[in-house]
């Protein structure tokens, strides 16, 4: 991963032609760069946003899988780095990492800590940088562990704050699908939001499934329309409509007619990133599905149960049980803000 060409990416800047954006790859001057950025050579091309978000969307998973929180938050070692030679340098921060984006990661790693008291700095630095356990830092504290605990969520929410208050679209939902994945819950209850949509269109869910490779790029694709387009759904569903079979627009009128427009509007963009990707010669897949299933398979192995009894034993039930935790706590943080106005 170049990380100045992730960083110039983006920035998502508009091309020459109205409606796209400029895509940076990085190359060498034998591939004839039309464009240098320093010393570096580029080739860049012009996308559409769909083109953009696909492209960013990779790029980002990549840069993530290679910038791990131990990258951002280590302190450069004590060095002259200024009087090593390139060989030095590289020995020092390992051959795969140039020094400025060592110098980038911990810029922004300081930023981030920034935001922090000494006391929460100094919690989430040994808790998570170091990895120390909780107990082991609160016996060099000379605190108990529930402390450590509070001051540690603490910092963790206030780190999260500004990485989503200072993110792109897709680095937003992007944040906020680790959230839910780590706490089961998402910021400002996106993911009760999120739920009833899904809910609302339980019966066409696996069709539109079957395009993705897994649930979570369908969740995030949704949200991702959810939270950042809600002005095009209007046109999105008339486009819709013209673009599908007189049957198709019959059932689609006659179940979702009368439902709220974010869900016809999300209905109608999920319907036509299906006729986008068919185009473009895909296929739909039950790889999603049977990813779960491969996954619960393993789980029940273990327990010594058949998939069956897993699903509608553990799985189901335990799920079910936090959903409808966290709704109570949507109803109740709205009742709550709906008296004070």
């Amino acid at each position: 991963m170049d990380k100045l060409a992730y960083h110039l990416n983006k920035k998502k800047k508009s091309a020459k032609t109205e409606g796209k954006y400029l895509y940076y790859y990085p190359c060498s001057e034998d591939d004839l760069p039309n464009v240098h950025i320093g010393e570096k050579p580029f080739i860049t091309v012009e996308v559409t946003e769909q083109e953009w978000g696909a492209l960013f969307e990779l790029d980002r998973f990549e840069y993530n899988n290679e910038h791990k929180l131990y990258r951002h938050t280590r302190r450069i070692p004590d060095a002259e780095e200024d009087c090593l030679s390139k060989k030095e340098q590289e020995r020092l921060i390992g051959k795969n990492t140039l020094l400025s984006d060592q110098l980038i990661d911990e810029a922004d790693s300081q930023l981030l800590l920034s935001k922090l008291n000494s006391k929460q700095y100094e919690v989430y630095y040994n808790c998570v940088v170091l990895g120390e356990s909780q107990d082991d830092v609160a016996e060099e504290l000379g605190v108990t562990q529930g402390y450590i605990s509070t001051v540690l969520r603490k910092a963790k929410e206030i780190i999260t704050d500004y990485e989503l208050k200072h993110a792109t679209p897709n680095e937003y939902v992007w944040k906020c699908w680790e959230l839910f994945l780590d706490t089961g819950e998402m910021p400002n209850f996106i993911d009760v939001e999120i739920e009833f949509v899904i809910r609302e269109m339980w019966a066409d869910i696996l069709p539109f499934l079957n395009w993705y490779y897994s649930l979570g790029e369908f969740c995030r694709y949704t949200m991702l329309y959810y939270l950042f387009d809600e002005d095009k759904m209007p046109e999105d569903i008339e486009r819709f409509k013209k673009s599908i079979k007189e049957n198709e627009l019959r059932s689609f009128e006659e179940f979702y007619s009368e439902k709220l427009p974010i869900i016809q509007g999300v209905y109608a963009r999920l319907g036509l990133e299906i006729i986008r990707r068919e185009k473009n010669g895909l296929h739909d897949s039950d790889k999603a599905f049977t990813s779960f299933i491969a996954t619960a398979e393993k789980i029940a192995s273990r327990l010594n149960m058949t998939v069956y009894e897993y699903l509608t034993k553990r799985f189901y039930p335990h799920f079910a049980k936090l959903r409808n935790k966290r709704i109570r706590q949507f109803v109740k943080a709205n009742k709550k803000r709906i008296s004070s106005t």
